[in-house]
Order: C-alpha cells, then structure tokens, then sequence
C-alpha cells in the first residue's frame, strides 16, 4: 500500500486484509471534512464491529446514518452489529429497511438470511430455518459468488445437520483457504458428523488467522487441549457415535443401569467422571467463552 495514500484508503486496506485494530488506529488521525462523510463512518463502525466492541459500532453506524441517511454500507453494518449484541428485532428491523432501498443487493439477503438462525427460540417450539435458507437462496440467486452469501449458506447447513452441509463447507474453503470463518464453519460441520478429530485442525487454524479475536483465541486454545492425549477418548467416543455422543450416552448410562452388572456401571461411573474432569478443567484453565 502507497504510504502518501490517504488514511480512509489506508483503513480500507486494513479492514481488507483482516486488521480492523490497524484500521482503528489509522482512523483516529482523520481530520477535517474527512469525519463528516459516510465512508469514515462506515469504515470506523465495520473495524468496531470486527473487534467485537459492537455498542460502540451501533454508535459509529447512527452517527454516519445521521449525516448520510439509507447509506448500504451503514445499515447493513449497524443490523449486524444489533444481532451481534442480541437485538435480534431491531437488526431485522434494520435489515428489511435497507432491503427496501436495495432489493438486489446480495450481502443484505444474505446477512437476512442471519437473524432467524441466530434468534433464540421461543419456548417449546423447533427451531426453523426455512426462512433462512430462502433468504441464502435469494443472495445466491442475485449473485452466485458471493462470498458473505456462501458463508451464511454453509453457517445454516452446519446448524440445522443438513446433509449438504460437508459440500458446502468445502466450497467455501476452496475460494479463500486462510479465511478464518470458513475454518470455523467447516469446524462445525466435521464436528457434528463425528469427525471431531479433523474439527478441531480447522478450529486451531482459524486462531492462528485471527489472532486478534478473543473467542477464536479462546476456541483455539481448547483445541489444541483436546487434541493430546488428554481428550483423546472423548474424541474417541465422538467418532464411535458419529457426532450423536450425547444421545448415545444416556442410553448406554440406562443399559448399563439396567443390566445390574457392577463392572458395566462402574466402567461407566468412571468415564462419566472423566467427562466432568475435562469439562471442569477446561473450564478451570480457559474461562467462559468471550462474548
């Protein structure tokens, strides 16, 4: 990059290559007519959402919107922003106003296509992603290679089991192999088809790509834990079930129960109590997950 570039180019560069903290940085030097356009303020509420500090990117997106109303780049940051911090009807509501102002723009489906698979569901019902698959669909529709749309389409097969969910994880590794969300994703997927093992690589290169976000660290670091011998039976027992581990367990703990065979129960007694010592170990060494 040009060092006599100007900052808002220089910050575009660094959010480009996955260093909104550099961004940030470049950002805090503007002055002049520069802080009064939409691109200052969109570039500053996309590094803050990208370092996870969304209440101040929620602020960023208004102050921008404030002077450039229906800006895309603002709208579309700020709904991600308010689901991130849990405001799942406001970002819906943010969401749809765009769409209403760009109906063919790719990205806004495509992030749509976010709310109801990260929206808590109501009690006692199912969770259904009809709707966001529809909505992948639609940005898939509008512009077949685009990235954010292939990334949310893989997201929703890795969370709803569907059994495309492996084809879509590889296509999205093929088109950028060091993007770490797409090693998250396929993470995901390899983890609830019982391949833990290989789950856990994609999970340890994601941290070392973004070294920057506190909860890829974090999931990183677990990772690696589990890869020793340390968590080698739990890995064990994942791949023996195909990713069912927990639904298999309990039936083994009511056989096991119900054979009254002290062996049986005390193996299982003994490997439940292994379970519990690596939850609390690794609950112990690492903490809760950053939000």
């Amino acid at each position: 990059m040009d060092a006599a570039a100007g900052p808002l180019v220089l910050a575009r560069h660094d959010l480009a290559r996955g260093r909104p903290d550099r961004a940030l940085d470049v950002l805090s030097d503007v002055t002049g007519a520069d802080l009064e356009s939409h691109t200052f303020w969109s570039l500053r509420a996309a590094a803050l959402y990208d370092l996870r500090r969304c209440g101040e990117a929620i602020q960023a997106a208004h102050e921008g919107l404030a002077r450039t109303p229906g800006d895309f780049e603002l709208l579309d940051v700020l709904a991600l922003a308010q689901l991130e911090s849990g405001c799942a009807k406001q970002a819906l509501a943010t969401i749809e106003s765009a769409l209403e102002l760009y109906p063919d723009e790719a990205v806004l489906h495509a992030h749509r296509a976010l709310i109801p698979v990260r929206t808590k569901p109501k009690a006692f019902r199912l969770v259904s992603y009809r709707k966001a698959r529809a909505a992948a669909a639609e940005a898939l529709r509008l512009d077949s290679s685009c990235e954010a749309a292939l990334r949310v389409r893989a997201y929703i097969a890795a969370v709803s089991g569907d059994r495309r969910a492996p084809e879509y994880g590889a296509e999205l590794l093929s088109l950028d192999p060091e993007n770490e969300r797409a090693h998250l994703i396929a993470g995901n997927v390899l983890a609830r088809r019982g391949q833990m093992a290989t789950g856990l690589q994609h999970y340890v290169e994601a941290a070392r790509l973004d070294p920057s976000d506190p909860r890829l660290v974090w999931i990183g670091r677990r990772s690696r834990t589990l890869q020793g011998a340390f968590g080698a039976p739990l890995l064990l027992a994942d791949r023996l079930t195909r990713g069912h581990f927990r639904f298999v367990w309990f039936l083994v703990i009511y056989a096991a129960f119900r054979a009254h065979q002290p062996v049986l129960t005390a193996a299982v007694l003994l490997f439940w109590a292994y379970i519990w010592a690596v939850h609390f170990y690794l609950r112990f060494r690492f903490g809760k997950e950053p939000k």
